[in-house]
């Protein structure tokens, strides 16, 4: 009976994200892929990606079609066009808008790998010392809102071997930390399916068992 006190609720407010879901006009969002300021490994850049990808990720969209996903080719060929035009020294802030201009799209997302290094050097006390480092830059523009978000986050790294201290690692950990502070995730999905889910949760708190 507790089981079926906390499900039904729940189950309504499912049934109520998804109808209203399904009846909204779908988000064109452009998520661009990784974009690579500097070296890194293939691995690195895919593992990137999937963060990212993650982060955008609606449940059920092949369903709901709340999302509408502009194709990465498409993106990078308005990228490359926009930064031929303005100068490849114009900063990715400053181009955001008219990427979303000429994409008609209601959100642009662009993650960009600002720094990657990894070394190692000598020390006379402690041995081999590793050195590495990664910053990643997260832009998001919000077309409805005309609102601009721009995070950055690195890592540093430099003691003795350790597989925490990869640049690999650093570049998730940094990559974690901006798609958490933008809130992406929040942005993007839509906001009153939250809203139900805990209006049926508080409902079922108020709610006494028999």
């Amino acid at each position: 009976m507790k089981k079926m006190h906390f499900i039904l609720p729940l189950a309504a407010a499912l049934i109520f994200a998804l109808s209203s879901l399904v009846a909204a006009a779908p988000l064109r969002l452009a998520q661009a892929p990784v974009i690579s300021q500097v070296y890194c490994p293939e691995d690195t850049w895919q593992a990137l990606e999937k963060k990212v990808d993650r982060a955008t990720h609606v449940p059920l969209n092949g369903y709901l079609k709340a999302i509408e996903y502009i194709p990465p080719k498409e993106i990078l060929q308005a990228w490359d066009t926009l930064r031929l035009e303005a100068g490849r020294k114009t900063r990715p802030k400053d181009l955001i808008r008219p990427l979303a201009e000429k994409l008609q799209a209601d959100m642009v997302v662009l993650p960009v790998l600002t720094g990657y290094q990894e070394f190692h050097r000598m020390s006379w006390r402690r041995g081999l010392i590793y050195h590495c480092y990664a910053s990643v830059d997260l832009y998001v523009y919000d077309a409805r809102t005309d609102e601009v978000i721009k995070k950055s986050a690195s890592r540093f790294f430099d003691d003795e071997s350790s597989n925490r201290g990869t640049a690999y690692n650093l570049a998730l950990q940094a990559m974690d930390a901006v798609l958490q502070e933008s809130r992406l995730h929040e942005r993007i999905y839509p906001s009153h399916a939250k809203e139900a889910k805990a209006a049926a949760t508080k409902e079922t708190v108020a709610r006494p068992d028999k």
